[in-house]
C-alpha cells in the first residue's frame, strides 16, 4: 500500500504558498516538519533572536489540517524560556507529535526522531555559549541506534543532515552529524527528512538510504511502499 507523506523544510516563519491546495489535491496522509518553526534575526556571535509569534502562526497553521504531524523542534530554542514556549505551543494540538529522541508509529509505519545535537563538527563559528550547553551525546548515540535495530524498515526524521552529506555551507565547511552518518551507515534506515543547513537541499543516498535535506520554507511530497 502507497503512503504520501508531505515533508516540510524548516519553516522560519513560513509556510510553502498555497498549503490549503498542495494538501487537498494530494490528500497526504500525514505531515514531517524538521523544525525550526520561528523566524529567527541571527546575530554575529552564532545565536539567534526568535520571534514566537511567527512561530504561534506556523504551528496552528500546520495544526489546522486535522493530519498527524510529526515534528522536531530544531536548533533555535536554547534558552529554557525558548523550549518552554514552543512545549506550550504544540501541546495545544492532539495531531502534533514531538519527540526529542523516539519513535512513533503510523500506518504500521515506524517513525523515528532525531533532534539537533551540538557536536564539535557541527558549529559554524565558535561560541563559547555554546560550547558551554554541550552535553554527552553517548547517551543519544546509544539510544538512537536502539531505535534503529529494533524497529524494521524505519524513517528517520532529523533536524541536522549527516556529516558530509547535504550538510556543506557557503565556507565550504561540513557541519553534518558524524554521529547521524555513523548510525545511517550501519542501520540503512529507508528514508532521512532533514534540514538545519538550508544551502545544502537535495537528495543523495547513503547505501539504500534516501537522504532529503529539505531546506527552507519549502515542501516534498514522498510516496512510500507502506508495510
Amino acid at each position: 500500500m502507497l503512503m504520501k507523506i508531505l515533508t516540510l523544510g524548516d519553516p522560519h516563519g513560513k509556510l510553502p504558498k498555497n498549503l490549503d491546495s498542495i494538501i487537498k489535491k494530494n490528500k497526504p496522509a500525514l505531515i514531517v516538519c524538521t523544525g525550526d518553526y520561528a523566524k529567527v534575526k541571527m546575530l554575529p556571535d552564532g545565536t539567534g533572536l526568535v520571534n514566537n509569534q511567527s512561530q504561534k502562526k506556523i504551528i496552528k497553521k500546520i495544526g489546522s489540517f486535522n493530519l498527524p504531524v510529526l515534528t522536531l523542534k530544531g536548533n533555535m530554542y536554547l534558552s529554557r524560556k525558548t523550549k518552554k514556549i514552543f512545549t506550550k505551543e504544540i501541546s495545544k494540538y492532539k495531531n502534533i507529535h514531538y519527540k526529542h529522541t523516539g519513535k512513533l508509529n503510523i500506518k504500521d509505519q515506524n517513525f523515528i526522531f532525531f533532534d539537533f545535537l551540538y557536536e564539535k563538527e557541527s558549529l559554524r563559528v565558535r561560541n563559547n555559549v555554546v560550547f558551554s550547553k554541550m552535553r554527552s551525546n553517548a547517551n543519544r548515540e546509544k539510544k538512537l541506534n536502539k531505535l534503529l535495530k529494533e524497529n524494521k524498515n524505519p524513517i528517520l526524521i532529523a533536524h541536522n543532515p549527516p556529516y558530509g552529506v547535504l550538510d556543506q555551507i557557503h565556507s565550504g565547511k561540513h557541519v553534518g552529524s558524524k554521529i547521524l552518518l555513523k548510525a545511517i551507515k550501519k542501520h540503512q534506515p529507508k528514508y532521512v527528512f532533514c534540514g538545519h543547513i538550508h544551502e545544502g537541499k537535495g537528495m543523495r543516498k547513503i547505501g539504500k538510504t534516501e537522504v532529503h535535506n529539505l531546506g527552507i520554507c519549502g515542501y516534498k511530497l514522498i510516496e512510500i511502499q507502506n508495510p
